[in-house]
């Protein structure tokens, strides 16, 4: 079966979703199926300073206590992920703003560490990236994945981590 010109080779989106948050929405005279659609976009990163990194999960069908993820977004693109809503909190759609403007949070590796060290703390399994693909390719640039696995490198925590590609956690 032969792909339309317009396929975005990579993308599990083709087009953006309405954002169901979102206050205004822009609607467009043509019919975005019909035609060329527009280039393949490229990857932005929108740097959030966040308060917190590790998250307590509650859901009972969910075998983690708790997450912690240094992206949100996710340029691998499946479109079966169940993490493409979640995008749309921030003012984005679940279509190709999720592949291609990613949240990064620069201090997430000082956040795990503050945590750890807190009073109190007990040691609990933290998933990481449980939400979007904590390898995806902006991590060879920003590694904040890296950063946050040397702090339980240091202060070790039971913690484990959702990849596409399990032997890249080996290099």
């Amino acid at each position: 079966m032969d792909r339309p010109a317009d396929y975005f080779k990579g993308k599990g989106a083709q087009i953006n979703t309405k954002n169901p948050f979102a206050q205004q929405d822009v609607s467009y005279d043509d019919d975005p199926y019909s035609g060329t659609l527009a280039a393949k976009p490229r990857t932005q990163v929108f740097y959030e300073k966040a308060k917190n990194l590790v998250n307590a999960v509650e859901s009972p069908d969910l075998g983690m206590m708790y997450s912690a993820n240094p992206y949100q977004g996710c340029e691998h693109g499946c479109s079966y992920c169940y993490a493409r809503n979640v995008h749309e909190y921030w003012g984005f759609s679940a279509g190709l703003d999720f592949e291609s403007k990613i949240i990064a949070k620069p201090n997430a590796s000082q956040l795990l560490e503050k945590y750890m060290m807190r009073r109190g703390y007990r040691v609990q399994p933290i998933s990481f990236s449980g939400n979007t693909d904590c390898y995806q390719p902006l991590e060879r640039q920003l590694g904040l994945t890296k950063a946050c696995l040397q702090v339980c490198q240091r202060l070790p925590p039971p913690c484990g981590y959702h990849h596409q590609k399990p032997t890249h956690f080996a290099r």
